[in-house]
């Protein structure tokens, strides 16, 4: 018995996140309540309210698997030894590019000090992505002013690259970034 609900409640919640992410397309997450997405769902408000308490905790658990996701790339991949700029971008870049349609819902939002772009620049896989440019940082205030430079240029680059259906491959956008983030740090020294 306990199977089958488990199988239930599976289903229920992917009913409910797959509904939420065909009603964002038509409008922000704020104007989504919780009985048109239970209608949309075909499920009642109070089987919804056993398992969420808004739509926006919903989103929140999408966007938690893809940081789940990718953290599982980086690590795996990470654990390799040299992995350079380009190759991590490119990863970021072949995942974002097999859930497009996803990605182009969490991306809408430009402002990255809030929702899904600060918790994907926040992030640790992120953040580890810096650690070779920051062998050229100077000081602390470099290291910084660099890390604001490179993590909002990389997010508006691949937002863009989403957003726009820019024709460019992964690793012609993991190339891009690298190059940008690299090009004038020799300078610096």
């Amino acid at each position: 018995m306990k199977k089958k609900e488990n199988q239930r409640i599976a289903l229920t919640k992917r009913l409910l996140r797959e509904n939420l992410l065909e009603l964002m397309k038509k409008k922000n997450i704020r104007h989504i309540s919780v009985k048109e997405l239970c209608e949309a769902s075909g499920i009642n408000r109070s089987t919804f309210y056993n398992h969420y308490s808004c739509p926006d905790d919903i989103l929140t658990e999408i966007e938690n698997t893809v940081l789940e996701d990718l953290e599982t790339i980086w690590e795996n991949e990470y654990a390799k030894g040299n992995w350079p700029l380009n190759k991590r971008i490119e990863a970021l870049c072949t995942y974002i590019t097999e859930h497009r349609d996803l990605f182009k819902l969490l991306l809408r939002d430009s402002d990255t000090s809030s929702g899904f772009p600060a918790l994907l620049m926040n992030a640790t896989h992120v953040r580890m992505t810096y650690d070779q440019v920051f062998a050229y940082a100077k000081n602390e205030d470099n290291k910084r002013l660099m890390t604001t430079f490179l993590t909002n240029g990389a997010y508006f680059l691949i937002r863009q690259w989403v957003l726009e259906d820019i024709p460019k491959t992964p690793k012609e956008i993991g190339d891009l970034v690298n190059l940008v983030a690299t090009q004038g740090w020799e300078k610096q020294k």
